[in-house]
């Protein structure tokens, strides 16, 4: 496996990695809300869903070029419509999920917190994912019996980068996604009418009741 395709593999995993998911929205809103420093004890639960999902996506791919060459060129062009289908669902979801408030984020401690954030990033649509970029280097990698190592690599360097850019892009794609709702956060449907323009923390409904 040349450097050419060992980097290549890494950057396109970190771009699968990087796709807007409710993992990354969950670790945006604890970033906001308690802060980096706060934020960053919750970095090896989103690692080791990221690795996990890693592991099971080069398991696949192995069994699968061990047991079915034949349909690797198969496997790609579904994996080629998997992936435009993953990042413009990942781009649509962006602007549906809610930046949570101070009160609006459950009081979980740090331990199943970290556990919540591992579960959402094992998910079965980034497995998939990282299995078709997988499927699309499939003739720049070799066939020697340390495939599963030479592949597994820079899919580990990117799940654990992953994270740490995420964590520090958070603060701007809140600022992001705030300035998009301001100029949109209104329905163009006639007859539509709003009692407000936005939604409010738990804290002022309280004082207004």
């Amino acid at each position: 496996m040349s450097l050419e395709t060992t980097l290549m593999t890494a950057a396109l995993a970190l771009l699968a990695f990087l796709l807007p998911s409710v993992a990354a929205n969950l670790l945006r809103d604890q970033c906001i809300a308690r802060g980096k420093l706060r934020a960053i004890l919750f970095l090896p639960g989103l690692w080791i869903g990221y690795l996990l999902a890693a592991a099971v996506a080069v398991a696949a791919f192995s069994l699968c070029r061990i047991y079915l060459p034949a349909m690797q060129g198969s496997f790609a062009w579904i994996g080629i419509a998997f992936l435009m289908l993953f990042v413009f669902r990942s781009q649509v979801n962006r602007f549906r999920v809610r930046i949570a408030d101070n009160d609006n984020l459950p009081n979980h401690n740090v331990a199943s917190a970290s556990f919540r954030l591992g579960w959402q990033a094992f998910r079965p649509s980034l497995i998939i994912a990282l299995w078709a970029v997988l499927l699309q280097l499939s003739d720049s990698l070799t066939n020697s019996a340390i495939l599963s190592q030479e592949i597994a690599l820079p899919l580990a360097v990117a799940a654990l980068v992953a994270p740490l850019i995420q964590l520090a892009l958070a603060e701007r794609s809140a600022r992001k996604l705030r300035a998009f709702r301001k100029v949109y956060q209104a329905s163009h449907k006639p007859r539509t009418r709003f009692i407000a323009s936005r939604a409010v923390t738990a804290g002022y409904r309280k004082i207004a009741a």
